[in-house]
């Protein structure tokens, strides 16, 4: 029991370090130390110490803690039976779940491209996410919600419509709702995809 209190404890603070992570990055983007981080949060430096070498550390976890909460919403998203609603939950959901860390994690985006990072392995969340959405567009096609697309680019058009740089100015710029840019952005992601077979017919003839 004793030994389950200090599990709890561990990662009680390691998430309290993570939320104030999150609010420096978003406030100040990477210009902050580990020390900087303890106070911030309100944990000892000796603790913080624990529990990450360097800052690049804390842009690691804090990065997989974001991937691993989209992808929870995205895959519970993911269950509806009808494949266009699936769709729209999914762009609902994935709206919700960066407006809540998209500032701070526009500071600690990659500099290698989408696909180069599925393609060569290096990011088993992102592979994940990347299997996660081919999926969802494969039932779209499937039922004849969508034509025939390459579902590689097709991923990659979704995930580059949905950065949260974009969300981000459209809820804090347009002060748009959760709702209606998911429902914005999810028309364009489908217009696009039909708009793309169709270019893709005229390169062929």
């Amino acid at each position: 029991m004793a030994g389950d209190n200090l599990r709890a404890d561990t990662l009680r603070t390691r998430q309290k370090l993570l939320d104030a992570a999150g609010e420096l990055l978003r406030e100040r983007g990477l210009a902050f130390s580990l020390p900087e981080l303890a106070r911030h949060s309100g944990v000892s430096t000796a603790t913080t110490y624990r529990h990450f070498d360097d800052v690049h550390a804390v842009h690691d976890a804090f990065y997989r803690r974001i991937q691993n909460a989209l992808l929870a919403r995205l895959h519970a998203a993911g269950e509806d039976p009808d494949p266009l609603r699936s769709f729209e939950i999914v762009c609902h959901e994935w709206v919700l779940s960066a407006m809540t860390w998209g500032r701070a994690a526009t500071h600690i985006r990659s500099a290698r491209g989408y696909l180069e990072r599925v393609h060569d392995g290096s990011d088993p969340l992102l592979s994940e996410l990347d299997t996660t959405l081919t999926r969802a567009v494969a039932r779209l096609v499937e039922i004849g919600e969508i034509p025939p697309v390459d579902l590689r680019y097709s991923v990659l058009l979704w995930i580059t419509t949905f950065d949260e740089r974009v969300i981000v100015d459209l809820s804090e710029t347009l002060r748009w709702s959760p709702q209606k840019i998911a429902e914005m952005l999810g028309h364009s992601v489908l217009a696009a995809w039909t708009a793309t077979l169709s270019a893709q017919s005229d390169h062929s003839t």
